[in-house]
């Protein structure tokens, strides 16, 4: 696996925006970091790795700057670092894999190299800076990816405003709006069948936030910290909770059924009684076929939206 391969193409397929450039320093600064680590490898020269070090911090300093502009909407010219890692620290802002790698790069390579001076490292703390590094920007740049895609669904859903029968359940409406859901021109991806699943949920996610406003639309919904169970969204209008799985699998009878098997968990974790499981059609204007599913032994329901051309028995 080539982290740096995975960065740079995270980096160049993501919308273009203000945060283009800092995010493209990044990757220079992480190319420099491994240009740095084989120099040392192949010259023995020691000072190389921490060199190396010194590239990583500049990447991960980067790394957040752009994720202040995106997630936060704030310059982050206008912010020293000090504060974005203060803000990140102390606001649910970042998900928890994503502040989980901050933390380990923070603590483990930031700080120390930072505060000093004399510190050299060696070649497996060069090789391990730079592929916590890699890790940090990925997940990061994920959130920032479906943060993107989120913005755009919901500026196109409210220029074009989704209807659904404000009399019905939140499950009933939360489904009436997926069936009508159009991808194209909703998502940050330019193409529909190269759609990044992050991106798919922040388009969802923007749509159903902007058609219904006074519910609450949260994504990666922590179900049970310590089982890492998340949802991919939660919908919440405050009387009733309908949780989402978007699948962009090609259906078929055994994926169904495995959807089902992981919702039901969810939900019985969870406590929530609705959901609703979404396979992604690959079209805007693909017909939607809708499988209603009793689940006695929790009391829920299960509403399962199917592309019907699209669908395989095996």
């Amino acid at each position: 696996m080539n982290l740096i391969e995975i960065l740079r193409t995270r980096v160049q397929v993501l919308p273009g925006g203000d945060h283009t450039a800092g995010l493209r320093a990044v990757l220079q600064h992480v190319e420099v970091a491994a240009a740095h680590l084989n120099r040392g490898q192949e010259t023995q020269d020691e000072t190389a790795f921490t060199d190396a070090i010194y590239r990583t911090n500049q990447a991960f300093e980067g790394s957040l700057k752009e994720a202040y502009r995106v997630l936060a909407g704030k310059d982050p010219n206008k912010t020293r670092p000090y504060d974005i890692e203060l803000y990140f620290q102390q606001n649910a802002t970042l998900r928890q894999r994503v502040l989980d790698q901050f933390t380990t790069y923070r603590t483990e390579w930031r700080n120390p190299s930072t505060h000093d001076y004399r510190l050299d490292f060696d070649e497996d703390e060069a090789l391990l800076a730079i592929v916590s590094v890699c890790a940090f920007a990925i997940v990061l740049i994920d959130q920032i990816a479906e943060k993107l895609s989120f913005d755009k669904a919901r500026a196109a859903a409210a220029a074009h405003p989704a209807s659904a029968d404000q009399a019905a359940s939140l499950l009933s409406r939360t489904s009436q709006l997926l069936q009508t859901f159009a991808v194209t021109g909703a998502t940050a991806s330019e193409t529909t069948t190269d759609i990044r699943e992050v991106e798919l949920i922040g388009a969802i996610a923007g749509l159903l936030s902007a058609a219904m406003p006074k519910a609450q639309v949260s994504t990666e919904a922590v179900i049970d910290p310590s089982a890492r169970l998340r949802a991919d969204i939660i919908v919440n209008d405050h009387r009733q909770r309908v949780l989402v799985e978007v699948k962009r699998l090609r259906p078929s009878v055994s994926q169904v059924e495995h959807a089902l098997q992981a919702v039901t968990r969810y939900m019985d974790v969870s406590g929530i009684k609705d959901a609703i499981i979404y396979f992604y059609p690959g079209s805007g204007d693909a017909v939607m076929t809708a499988e209603e599913r009793k689940l006695p032994s929790i009391g829920g329901q299960v509403v399962i939206l199917l592309p019907a051309k699209r669908w395989r028995t095996s």
